[in-house]
């Protein structure tokens, strides 16, 4: 399918307007190609791709804002409802919906799976639309000499839209909410592995969740950026690892607190730090001293060096099964 169609299938019906308009944007490359354009119509193409990012990011920018919305609207349903213990055997939020159909519980869940769909649809129009911008970027690089790939893809991971941990922080609280659902329901505890630091290995602590959705404990993206860390240590997303900025999330902090009291990190910390830890108040952020960082930089080293060659892996193998 090409990609063009592949945008119009994918789609949202009522958000059509705001997807990049890949198709106008072919239409305006096309007199481009198979001569040397000027540098007027070559700044008139990167206008019309800056006009369509920022088109992108305006619509993000409001949805998230009314998905932020309408999710403390749920959260408030969810602490209204009465929720007892069902004899429901029930592994998912979709069968546990089944379950409880025509009952206040069924209603709740049903709110949660159609706020849940619709942050899944804005998480695929960010990837979708950054897609285009790769694609129709590469187009033009491919006949012209004056390469603007580099330059229109750093526009976007500029943009609210590429870089925004509220909405990765939103995603990670739609999986809490229907944890906590669940628990509430079926009387379940939460796995531990879900809910560990990918540097640390242990449950995370007071934690942070990046743009692209990966979360780790405060100290140890504390202990990336002191190190001038600037991507996520699991997808090697470009991130701003700004300790002033950046934010624990609270809502996840306390569901951990709540099924996870005797959680600890997998880092062995030195005594300042492990003093500091137990006399600290509940939300209390603390930044790690720089033996902890070293220690944590060490561990987050090993999983880099890990997840690299196990992309070059990937990569030599499909280089193999191609030439086969």
């Amino acid at each position: 399918m090409k990609f063009g169609k592949r945008i119009k299938t994918e789609a949202v019906d009522d958000w059509g307007d705001y997807y990049v308009d890949y198709k106008e944007l072919k239409h305006l490359l096309k007199p481009l190609i198979g001569k040397t354009a000027c540098d007027a119509e070559e700044d008139a193409f990167a206008a019309a791709i800056e006009a369509e990012i920022d088109k992108v990011d305006k619509f993000f920018t409001e949805k998230e804002t009314e998905l932020y919305a309408e999710f403390r609207l749920l959260c408030q349903q969810v602490s209204r409802t009465h929720l007892e213990v069902s004899g429901a055997n029930c592994s998912t939020i979709d069968k546990l919906f089944i379950a409880h159909v025509g009952t206040p519980a069924g209603e709740l869940i049903k709110d949660f799976l159609s706020l849940s769909a619709k942050v899944d649809s804005m998480r695929k129009f960010v990837m979708i639309n950054t897609l285009a911008v790769v694609k129709i970027t590469k187009k033009h690089d491919k006949h012209q000499a004056r390469q603007l790939q580099k330059k229109m893809v750093d526009s976007v991971h500029r943009h609210h839209f590429y870089l925004s941990s509220r909405f990765g922080t939103l995603i990670t609280d739609i999986e809490v909410l229907a944890t906590q659902i669940m628990s509430r329901l079926t009387d379940s505890k939460p796995l531990a592995e879900n809910y560990s630091c990918p540097i640390c290995l242990g449950i995370l602590c007071n934690p942070v969740v990046l743009s692209c959705g990966h979360r780790f404990c405060m100290k140890c993206v504390s202990a990336a950026s002191y190190f001038c860390q600037t991507s996520c240590p699991v997808c090697r997303k470009e991130q701003i690892l700004d300790m002033e900025t950046i934010k624990v999330d609270t809502l996840l902090s306390h569901f951990l607190d709540r099924y996870f009291p005797e959680g600890q990190s997998g880092v062995k910390q030195c005594g300042t730090c492990a003093a500091g830890r137990a006399n600290a108040k509940p939300d209390r952020q603390r930044m790690p001293c720089e033996e902890c960082n070293i220690s944590l930089l060490e561990s987050l080293g090993k999983m880099q060096s890990a997840s690299i060659s196990h992309h070059k892996e990937e990569v030599t193998s499909g280089i193999s099964l191609h030439k086969g």
